[in-house]
């Protein structure tokens, strides 16, 4: 299962019930794609993982891809189960876990509950190198060397594009644009409909 398209029919702390054709799906997912979430009725796409486990099987939501895929990479880790994961992306957010990744900084990981130093240090070994190509992006466009970073839906706007094809230097600018634009505090999928618009549809 890759997505889920239907209306939002409510939710808990950390799941949202997603209606498609009458069935409602439950849906576990961060606190960030919470917040990126619709008004309860409203018609949206969910990316997914259906995850498997003894005794039944748990489907999990994303609001953007690169959120999907640290999450894939991060319960690949050697201890990392699903709840920990998205726990993880709750905490720290995509801009987060990647600046982390990018310094192999495992203190970070310590802030979220029930990782402790051990498996922080596994992480923060073992998640850089599952997710090189990305970590290596926002490790450039973050200032890590003492520049301000972006907001994180910024960053992930900005990340969003460039797996979509375009250059880096390209998609922050349309994505510093873009919230200029808008104003306020703008979702990361917001910052990348309107980045789409301003730049040429991404190379092959």
């Amino acid at each position: 299962m890759d997505h889920l398209h239907g209306r939002l029919a409510g939710g808990g702390k950390d799941f949202v019930v997603v209606e498609c054709a009458g069935i409602g799906f439950r849906v576990y997912v961060s606190a960030a794609t919470r917040k990126d979430l619709p008004p309860e009725g409203d018609t949206f796409l969910l990316r997914t993982h259906l995850h498997f486990r003894e005794g039944g099987a748990d489907l999990y939501g994303f609001s953007s891809e690169t959120e999907r895929e640290i999450f894939l990479a991060t319960i690949g880790v050697s201890g990392v189960g699903p709840k920990s994961a998205l726990s993880v992306l709750s905490v720290l957010g995509v801009s987060g876990v990647l600046a982390a990744c990018a310094r192999e900084d495992a203190a970070v990981f310590t802030q979220v509950p029930g990782i402790g130093r051990k498996l922080a240090q596994r992480i923060a070994l073992e998640l850089p190198d599952r997710l090189k190509k990305v970590a290596i992006e926002l490790s450039q466009a973050v200032g890590i060397e003492g520049e301000a970073p972006p907001s994180a839906p910024e960053a992930e706007a900005a990340l969003a594009l460039v797996g979509l094809g375009f250059s880096r230097a390209e998609a922050q600018i349309a994505v510093s644009r873009s919230r200029k634009e808008i104003g306020g505090d703008p979702s990361a999928e917001e910052l990348v409909r309107r980045a789409l618009k301003q730049l040429s549809p991404p190379r092959r």
